[in-house]
């Protein structure tokens, strides 16, 4: 279009509220003269994106985007100026200045198609919900009220039916003069293969509207409903100029204010998830219509909130799917938490068997998605096998490989380190050169199945402790933990006493859960195989005394061979002071060595 006059772009600037189109893509609260949020040009966890109502201008202290109501649309939808400019005036009512023939021609022609797209969509809505209300609709009606969904639930959706027949939606968008190839170009009907024409493309199923932020319906879903329809279960109408399956939330029009109120969203699979569970009071529910998410629909869903629940089905299907969406998460840069379901479970049949607070329990207590995939590939791998071992690293890695937080990054390579027995920094290798560490990382594996070697002294005190607990208290009140080779049994030692049980005993099913470190946890697995007594009281007591003997001289003959050695680096003539305490050491662990305690 030719140059907009300065007056026209001034009287759009008056009438358009820069609040209330920002709000449509931003959850804004008052603070003072201004409104705050969340920037949606940058990714930031505390408000610092500032709007002005009363000048019409918004500013972000974080990245320094700012401007009026007319850059904000041009930033955040990719509009030019004009286009902006025209939308924002047909919407508030302001007459623009005459264009050029061949420009006129061009914008009317965007223009009346755009709406005839959305007058046909309307007329659409319009007969297919007034079908739903009518005599024809009433097995529609049995069946949503036999999944627990209201009258005024399905008003609220715009839900509708499309009845038995092949023309029902072309008869009646024709007396409106809509030809079929228009309702066909819309996606609503299909062109006849063996003759000419266009048949409905939906046909006896209940029907749900795709509604834009905006509420103007872009498209349909048909769900079959009758239990001898052998039908695909549900079936979109097809992608247009105006629709992308991939950009659109089912359901985000009518739980956008809730989400933005609650400050976050749950996300489920299907139309009719999102319908249950708005009628059980949960008004969050959004879906991403039976796509992987995309990132599109993870950046529209952050413009309202920051923390995403999903609840997708509990069967392998809906897993993997939770999985493929991790990238997009990423990507958006949302906390995104897991709300787990039995296999056969999904969030409709829950909330309707067991209600909104078992759901509501549920989400509370959903862990991060990071925790969950990693969790579902490194269970089925905690044993012994070196090949599961493997696989579940490759896949592991896979996961954390997008993770572009360093602290959630550390955090979780700890936990994949412990459950697998590697080294964070031999995993962070892997990570980045799979190839070339791959060798590395089967030795580490292969090494951690084999029990942690303890000298026989050692071996035989953890038996003799673990077999009668009272002597735990002399062998730490005498501070023997302290002369142990082993850091792992002195540290398993100190802990315990905390196991103990009132009679006297320690749960050897029990005590297995506190010990991180597999190989020294197949070592006390060795020591608690041991028979269950291992000689009378006196001879228990014997067998005690000699191991402690045995760890009295070993750490002497240690801790000597360790002064000595230092003694021979170091100068008597430069460092006599040091040589001299050395001296002294050396001659105390002597006379230890040399007492009755260690022979």
């Amino acid at each position: 279009m030719g140059r907009i006059p300065e007056d026209v772009i001034d009287e759009v600037l008056r009438r358009a509220d820069i609040v209330q189109t920002i709000s449509t893509y931003v959850t804004l609260k008052k603070a003072g003269a201004n409104h705050k949020g969340l920037c949606p040009f940058h990714n930031e966890k505390t408000p610092s994106f500032n709007v002005h109502q009363a000048k019409g201008i918004y500013k972000c202290f974080g990245c320094g985007a700012g401007g009026n109501v007319i850059g904000f649309l041009m930033a955040i939808e990719g509009w030019n100026f004009p286009e902006t400019v025209r939308y924002l005036a047909e919407r508030h009512g302001v007459e623009l200045p005459e264009e050029s023939e061949e420009e006129r021609a061009e914008s009317d022609k965007k223009r009346e198609g755009k709406k005839l797209y959305f007058r046909i969509m309307d007329l659409a809505r319009t007969y297919y919900e007034d079908n739903l209300w009518s005599e024809v609709g009433r097995a529609a009606q049995l069946y949503l009220s036999e999944r627990g969904i209201d009258e005024a639930t399905s008003r609220k959706f715009a839900l509708g039916y499309a009845p038995q027949g092949w023309q029902g939606l072309l008869d009646h968008l024709e007396k409106e003069n809509i030809p079929g190839s228009w309702v066909t170009k819309a996606g609503l009907a299909l062109e006849r293969r063996e003759q000419n024409g266009f048949y409905d493309r939906f046909r006896h199923r209940i029907m749900f509207p795709v509604q834009d932020i905006w509420g103007n319906t872009l498209a349909f879903g048909g769900r079959v409903f009758a239990a001898d329809d052998d039908g695909p279960k549900y079936i979109n109408s097809s992608e247009t100029s105006y629709y992308t399956k991939g950009h659109q939330l089912y359901g985000l029009y009518t739980a956008k204010q809730a989400i933005q109120q609650e400050g976050w969203a749950l996300l489920v699979e299907g139309n009719f998830d999102v319908i249950a569970l708005h009628a059980q009071g949960i008004e969050v529910a959004v879906a991403p219509m039976g796509t992987a998410l995309t990132a599109e629909q993870t950046k529209l869903l952050g413009r309202y909130c920051r923390e995403v629940y999903i609840a997708f089905d509990g069967d392998s299907a809906g897993e993997d799917a939770t999985e493929r969406s991790m990238a997009a998460t990423y990507e958006a840069e949302l906390d995104v938490r897991v709300v787990r379901f039995d296999e056969t479970d999904d969030p409709d049949s829950f909330v309707r068997r067991e209600g909104k607070q078992a759901l509501e329990a549920k989400i509370k207590a959903a862990p991060p998605i990071i925790g969950w995939a990693l969790d579902r590939v490194l269970a089925p791998a905690e044993g012994n096998e070196v090949e599961k071992k493997l696989g579940a690293l490759e896949d592991a890695g896979k996961i954390l490989k997008d993770v572009k937080n360093q602290v959630t990054w550390e955090h979780y390579a700890q936990e994949v380190s412990r459950r697998l027995d590697i080294e964070p920094q031999l995993l962070r290798e892997y990570i980045q050169r799979p190839k070339m560490a791959a060798q590395r990382v089967r030795q580490a594996i292969e090494d951690s199945q084999r029990p942690l070697e303890l000298p026989p002294a050692e071996f035989g005190i953890l038996t003799v402790i673990l077999d009668s607990p009272k002597f735990l208290a002399h062998f730490l009140e005498n501070s023997f933990d302290g002369l142990l080779s082993s850091s792992e049994l002195a540290s398993f030692l100190r802990a315990l006493p905390d196991q103990i049980q009132e009679d006297g005993k320690i749960s050897h099913a029990s005590v297995l859960q506190y010990v991180e470190n597999q190989a020294f946890k197949r070592t006390v697995e060795q020591a608690l195989m041991a028979p269950e007594e291992l000689y009378t009281a006196e001879r228990t007591q014997r067998f005690y005394d000699d191991c402690v003997r045995a760890i009295k001289k070993q750490w002497a003959e240690r801790t000597l061979k360790e002064l000595n050695r230092e003694l021979a680096q170091t100068n008597f003539m430069t460092e006599r002071e040091k040589y001299q305490q050395l001296s002294e050491q050396k001659l105390m662990v002597e006379r230890f060595r040399q007492s009755p305690d260690t022979r």
